[in-house]
């Protein structure tokens, strides 16, 4: 089956999120972890944060071609999240993560190809 555009392109800011991220000294174990009918993550990596050591972290990553506007951020709603978090579960659940004592953080990488440059934003999702 050939991918469509968007297809492509989701592929290519994928890529370009996990090189962003093993720059900044995350250790990927995981991309596009798939929960039949629940969700998907697009990135699970292992991260040393300041405060709170190793940590879990579960990454999506929206792309965005000639547009700056913010539209990447916006397209991660409560939906979308509560997806996050149902694949992120599962994700623990398959291998064996202790959730008690496991430091988990939700992120999102925005990228925009805006006139010949790439522009990557990177965000903490919060959990209420």
């Amino acid at each position: 089956m050939t991918k469509t555009q968007k297809q492509k392109t989701g592929d290519w800011g994928e890529q370009c999120a996990a090189s962003f991220l093993l720059k900044k000294e995350y250790k990927i174990v995981a991309r596009n972890f798939c929960v039949h009918k629940k969700g998907e993550i697009d990135i699970i990596a292992w991260h040393d944060k300041k405060y709170f050591g190793k940590t879990l972290c579960f990454i999506e990553v929206k792309t965005r071609k000639n547009s700056d506007d913010g539209s990447a951020e916006r397209s991660v709603g409560k939906k979308k999240i509560t997806s996050l978090f149902t694949a992120a579960h599962e994700y623990c659940m398959q291998y064996n993560i202790d959730i008690d004592h496991t430091a988990i953080q939700f992120e999102q990488i925005s990228l925009y190809f805006v006139s010949g440059r790439l522009q990557i934003n990177h965000y903490d999702i919060p959990v209420d």
